[in-house]
């Protein structure tokens, strides 16, 4: 079994696991409301408020979104269908207000204190359960509410307004089974980040690593801020915050999962593009109507432009697969589940497809690591066949034989010799200890081995640099073994004819250093140790990042490195 299969696996079992909780969590049965009015209280400059409104009130039907801008003590009355068997029910009732419940002309205990300032009222409960006495009627039962919402520190264009009856011994009015899911989800969702830190802990933040952590906060931090109210409630102005908190919380993961996407699978997005997704997340923001429809809305163009990222990424079909198929079976559900995923926010969906990401890349990172530790070995043992080859007999002896001549015919040039590779055995020492040196060190080291070479011969060889910038790690040795290796196929006497030149410049993003020499006429050059340890050497040091090749070009011999910028 894949990798991928295995973490598929859990994401399945979820989604069976919440249809089935769903399906078995029935809702009370309430009693039917047969109407709903409001009107504003004439109350007196001071003394009491009144306990009932008054015979000639100008009711009108309820309307939330009027309610909403109304702060002024204001009646809510509602007519409900009674029972035949009314003993031990329970009333809940929502409102972003203070207020004095009154059932069949009979007090209920106080929510907050109603006032006629924002000074005389007390804040209460956005939502409140009272025992109902026994009414004692044949016809309808009547609940008129006296209320006030001066503290609302972020006004919206709706309220909340609702009112359920059911009996005391029924089903509990919250069903457990939608908040089993959540718990389910959240602790699933907590595990997986605490693996991924895990894999993470001592390594670069490679592959938008940040911003998949900073989604799983933010996945952890929506079931919190959604609990909060049937979970633990809370007083009415903290309404509007909440609300602004699960918007944010959305607009913010809607942001992170295409961002990491594009990261991960290194998809170049056009600013425009961007600018036109941003804007339109925006437009959801601030112009749909409700909470709900907003974070609904900004899911599904999250989950859009993500499928829209993972089409254009090329290579790593596996990996990008059941990503994508997470992506598209959430976006099509969205408009069929309705609920399903939690009054708007979907967090089930947002759960699942974050916990696969995190443990996807997590598993990646520990692969990445076994990789490595293999490159960083296959290197160690080429760093060392390079060092030999640096002093391998053969050319070793050839250089002390020319320097026995120049002893006898130019005592000036064999000293300069002499000072030359003793500098060159001091320069091959202190590289082969760092896994990374700068630029300028591995230029030294190449002139120093041509300046060897050139005494010897009696003919300079020339080394030319063109670059942008030489503010560049390197691993050691890269480019000595092409210089090397150009000496060796092409020879001596003609890389003197043709002088090495390199080019370090961006392209497309990337550092690129190219480095030309002699092309020389061995059919098996490029295929030999110093290749192979420049591939391992930069497969260790830049995992995932570099690209080289080198062959015939124009009347000369070209290697091409090409490094990912660092962000």
């Amino acid at each position: 079994m894949t990798m991928t299969k295995i973490l598929v696996a859990p994401a399945v079992l979820v989604m069976v696991v919440a249809a089935w909780l769903l399906a078995a969590s029935h809702g009370p049965v309430a009693v039917q409301v047969l109407s709903a009015e409001m009107a504003l209280a004439p109350v007196p400059m001071s003394g009491r408020m009144p306990e009932r409104p008054p015979d000639d009130l100008d009711w009108q039907p309820l309307d939330p979104g009027v309610l909403a801008r109304w702060q002024d003590p204001h009646w809510l009355r509602w007519r409900l269908a009674a029972p035949a068997d009314d003993a031990g029910r329970l009333l809940h009732l929502s409102l972003r207000a203070a207020s004095q419940p009154y059932w069949n002309g009979r007090p209920l205990v106080a929510n907050g204190i109603v006032g006629r300032s924002k000074d005389e009222e007390q804040p209460g409960l956005i939502d409140i359960i009272r025992v109902l006495p026994p009414s004692g009627r044949t016809g309808a039962d009547e609940l008129i509410v006296l209320a006030s919402s001066h503290h609302q520190w972020l006004r919206m264009d709706t309220t909340d307004a609702g009112v359920q009856i059911v009996a005391a011994a029924g089903p509990p009015l919250h069903r457990p089974g939608p908040w089993l899911i959540v718990a389910f989800a959240a602790g699933a969702l907590g595990a997986a980040c605490l693996y991924f830190l895990a894999a993470q802990r001592g390594q670069p933040r490679r592959q938008g690593a940040p911003l998949l952590l900073a989604l799983g906060a933010v996945g952890l931090a929506l079931p919190v801020v959604e609990a909060w109210r049937p979970l633990f409630g809370y007083p009415y102005p903290w309404h509007g915050l909440r609300m602004f908190a699960l918007l944010a919380l959305h607009a913010a993961a809607a942001v992170l999962l295409p961002a990491y996407l594009a990261r991960r699978f290194d998809v170049g997005v056009p600013v425009p593009a961007r600018i036109v997704y941003l804007a339109t997340l925006a437009g959801v923001v601030a112009f749909l109507p409700s909470f709900d429809g907003r974070g609904a809305a900004v899911l599904l163009l999250s989950l859009l432009a993500s499928a829209w990222l993972l089409l254009r990424a090329q290579g790593e079909h596996e990996e990008r697969r059941p990503i994508l198929v997470l992506m598209l079976v959430g976006a099509l559900t969205m408009p069929v589940a309705g609920g399903a995923f939690l009054d708007g926010p979907y967090f089930l969906l947002l759960a699942v497809l974050m916990g696969f990401l995190l443990l996807r890349h997590a598993e990646r990172l520990r692969t990445l690591d076994q990789h490595n530790a293999r490159l960083r070995e296959e290197r160690a043992q080429l760093s060392l066949q390079l060092l030999q080859r640096g002093i391998q007999p053969h050319w070793l002896m050839n250089t002390l034989t020319c320097l026995q001549e120049l002893i006898e015919q130019a005592p000036p040039r064999a000293s300069r010799l002499v000072e030359s590779l003793a500098e060159q055995f001091d320069r091959l020492r202190e590289s082969s200890r760092h896994s990374l040196v700068p630029l300028e060190d591995e230029l030294a080291l190449c002139r120093n081995h041509l300046d060897i070479v050139g005494l010897a011969l009696g003919q300079p060889i020339g080394f030319e640099v063109d670059a942008d910038d030489t503010d560049l790690l390197l691993p050691p040795g890269v480019l000595h073994a092409q210089v090397e290796n150009a000496l060796t196929h092409a020879g001596a006497s003609a890389c003197t004819q043709q002088p090495f030149r390199l080019r370090v410049h961006c392209e497309n993003g990337r550092r690129v250093l190219e480095l030309r020499s002699a092309r020389g006429t061995a059919a098996h050059r490029g295929q030999g140790t110093g290749t192979r340890y420049i591939e391992a050497s930069l497969a260790a040091a830049f995992p995932g990042g570099w690209r080289f090749s080198q062959g015939p070009n124009d009347a000369g011999w070209c290697g091409r490195i090409e490094l990912a910028c660092v962000s």
